[in-house]
């Protein structure tokens, strides 16, 4: 839990806030436990200004077969929280080229071998199987 020192029409409330991702949460005021209901309240405001987005480049997905060289592959099925690495990028056998969220943990996956990055078959949010081909080094 969290831990805050809040100050309400003066008075100050020593409070621990617990995992707050979904409503309700379970709070402790002055030693004192209590459950509290939630929601995000949006604020009304004029016309918000145009938003200017710049294109991003999303990675190629290449199929694993027509690439040669050492696949890098998960060691277990998960989602692929982000790519360390670019194709053409120089690793070294260890160097990290993706992190896998697994049962709630967050495992950067390294390189094992030495080379430059040829292809990368995934992308950030894919969910991957046991042994699915990520990153080709050659």
């Amino acid at each position: 839990m969290a831990k805050y020192e809040v100050i309400v029409n003066g008075i100050a409330y020593t409070i621990e806030i617990g995992d707050v991702s979904s409503s309700p949460i379970q709070v402790t005021v002055n030693g004192e436990a209590k459950t509290v209901s939630f929601s995000e309240v949006q604020a009304k405001t004029e016309a918000p200004a145009p938003v200017v987005e710049k294109p991003v480049a999303k990675p190629v997905k290449i199929a694993p077969a027509a690439v040669a060289g050492t696949k890098i592959s998960a060691p277990m099925p998960g989602k692929i929280l982000s790519i360390k690495v670019k194709v053409g990028d120089q690793v070294k056998e260890g160097d990290t080229v993706c992190t896998l969220e697994a049962m709630k943990m967050e495992m950067p996956i390294s390189s094992t071998a030495t080379g430059s990055v040829k292809a990368i078959h995934v992308a950030v949010g894919d969910n991957v199987a046991y042994n699915d081909p990520l990153v080709s080094i050659e």
